[in-house]
């Protein structure tokens, strides 16, 4: 969660929606407050930045992503940042689940399987997707694990005890409705730039990956590894990937699970849809 007390405003960052792009407009209205988690974590805020760039271990609920609370979670476990999100006005994105699912599945595999930069066609990632959606199919109640929070329900960022706690919700790609809203309802100015993309390999580069991968798995330390990536990802030898996720093949099984499972978040999406065309 974002939170900026000046403006009255929180946003909530559910997990492969633009989130990032999202902060970046925001710290253009100066620095987020830290003091909420800070608390809620129990550390210095000048520690909270470094603190939801990664899985952090929570003595009640073990590895999860500070940045990426469920509201049930937070109104349990992150009482400070529950009161000052109660306090605000806030908002959040919502993305078509299917994409969604594949935009996770890709990030899964590299910061956990050590995969580095797939494409979405590569076998890893339909198996993957089997794996996740048995893993999903076991679990009751919102997902908090941050192996797997990505894969968690948008409606457990938005709703909560049968009804919505986020004052508006937006497309990812509805930029314009998302900037009209905070000039209208809070007098902010502000643009909305995509600046995180999923990137994959082109096709003639395929083979150049797993000599990649063995470079960065074995040969480069990890801070070199982590400030050559956005480097190697941004060259010529990549493109974006969202482009490509219509013609992947998950496996029927998989796309039914996709279906039943996310079906709130499908309806989540088209609402949102339908308040940004009503805005428009």
């Amino acid at each position: 969660m974002e939170y900026l007390p000046d403006h009255r405003l929180c946003f909530l960052h559910i997990p492969k929606n633009a989130g990032k792009s999202v902060r970046a407009a925001l710290s253009r209205l100066g620095p987020a407050d830290h003091r909420p988690l800070a608390a809620d974590l129990n550390i210095p805020e000048a520690e909270v930045e470094d603190a939801i760039q990664a899985a952090w271990d929570h003595p009640d609920l073990g590895p999860i992503h500070p940045a990426h609370i469920p509201l049930a979670t937070m109104r349990t476990h992150f009482t400070a940042s529950w009161a000052a999100f109660t306090a605000c006005r806030s908002f959040c994105l919502t993305r078509a689940p299917r994409d969604r699912f594949l935009s996770a599945l890709l990030q899964r595999l590299r910061e956990f399987e050590d995969a580095g930069a797939l494409t979405v066609d590569d076998p890893r990632v339909a198996a993957e997707a089997a794996r996740v959606c048995e893993w999903l199919a076991r679990q009751d109640g919102p997902i908090i694990e941050a192996q797997y929070i990505h894969f968690g329900r948008q409606t457990d960022f938005t709703d909560l005890d049968g009804g919505r706690q986020v004052t508006a919700i937006f497309p990812m790609d509805a930029s314009a409705a998302l900037e009209r809203w905070l000039e209208e309802a809070l007098g902010l100015s502000l643009t909305v730039e995509k600046t995180h993309v999923r990137r994959q390999p082109k096709a003639w580069a395929r083979g150049l990956q797993p000599a990649a991968r063995f470079a960065g798995r074995w040969l480069m330390p990890r801070a070199v590894k982590k400030a050559i990536y956005p480097l190697w990802t941004r060259s010529p030898v990549f493109d974006n990937a969202r482009g490509s996720y219509a013609g992947v093949d998950l496996g029927a099984d998989v796309e039914a699970f996709i279906a039943d499972h996310y079906a709130c978040d499908a309806a989540l999406h088209a609402e949102a849809l339908s308040a940004s065309e009503a805005r428009a």
